[in-house]
């Protein structure tokens, strides 16, 4: 079972998420040490599997598609840490969003037309 944990998940690069963690995942107050780690480690096969652009590899692998797509809950400490950095990035993205709420009808002008 090991080799199966092994392959699952790997990547040759570290994940890194300068955006919304400038400071690290370490760094961030939002994930342990442990989930810091799995994220800096298997964070790009994640977010690939996550975004469609990678298929599944491993059992493990597409049990974690599944929960990605709401199909079953997260179970295991990867589906777990991914499920909070998601959260992590929805409450980041709401304090953003949240000032320029005012802006957001600004679009309505283009659609009427005199021509």
């Amino acid at each position: 079972m090991d080799n199966i944990q092994e392959k699952s998940f790997a990547s040759d690069k570290k994940f890194f998420d300068d955006r919304n963690f400038p400071r690290g995942f370490q760094r961030s107050g939002d994930f342990t040490k442990a989930q810091a780690l799995i994220l800096e480690s298997k964070g790009a096969a994640m977010k690939a599997l996550h975004e469609g652009s990678r298929a599944p590899e491993t059992d493990e692998e597409a049990q974690f598609v599944k929960t990605c797509l709401g199909e079953a809950l997260p179970s295991t400490d990867t589906e777990k840490t991914w499920a909070i950095y998601l959260s992590a990035l929805r409450r980041k993205q709401i304090y953003f969003t949240a000032s320029s709420a005012a802006t957001s009808d600004g679009g309505s002008d283009s659609m009427d037309s005199d021509d």
